[in-house]
């Protein structure tokens, strides 16, 4: 009788693996992706920008009602000190150009090369109509710091953007 003899060859098997490869590199470099773009951080995302995007007609007119209060903030040169800290100088008039006394001043600062790096710190009265406080992490460069006033039963909201210098202060 004649019975048919089989040829194994293992090319075949080699093919059999090659989409398992594809499909684990992909993995591999979707992983990969994932870790650079959690872990970047140059990269934020705007605190409730939803809620803020749907009540954007009444931030607005807060800001006319903050500008219409007549404030005058005048904040001191940021500068980088040897201990890595940067003290935070704001001195607030009023319409008249006298000190803003008793105010609860919040401010949230972080630098914009570094946006998801946010400090918040509450600054306290030194003198009449100055508020000082100490941010910890200081980096030179552009800074924004947004600045929450509460005096009475007026809130009071700017937008400052400074640069911190490098090196200590003389």
């Amino acid at each position: 009788m004649n019975e048919p003899t089989s040829v194994t060859s293992k090319a075949g098997s080699f093919w059999a693996w090659v989409p398992a490869l594809l499909l684990g590199s992909m993995f591999i470099g979707l992983g990969t992706l994932a870790y650079v773009a959690i872990d970047d951080p140059n990269f934020a995302l705007e605190p409730n920008y939803y809620d803020k995007a749907i009540h954007w007609d009444q931030s607005q007119a807060d800001a006319r009602a903050s500008r219409a209060m007549g404030l005058q903030l005048t904040l001191a040169p940021l500068v980088v000190a040897s201990n890595g800290q940067v003290s935070l100088t704001l001195t607030i008039a009023d319409r008249a150009n006298l000190p803003l006394l008793g105010a609860a001043v919040q401010v949230e600062a972080f630098p914009n090369a570094f946006a998801s790096r946010i400090e918040t710190l509450t600054l306290r009265e030194t003198a009449p109509g100055v508020y000082t406080g100490q941010l910890a992490h200081g980096l030179s460069g552009l800074w924004e710091l947004r600045v929450a006033l509460q005096h009475g039963a007026t809130t009071y909201h700017e937008v400052l953007r400074r640069d911190v210098a490098k090196g200590a202060k003389a």
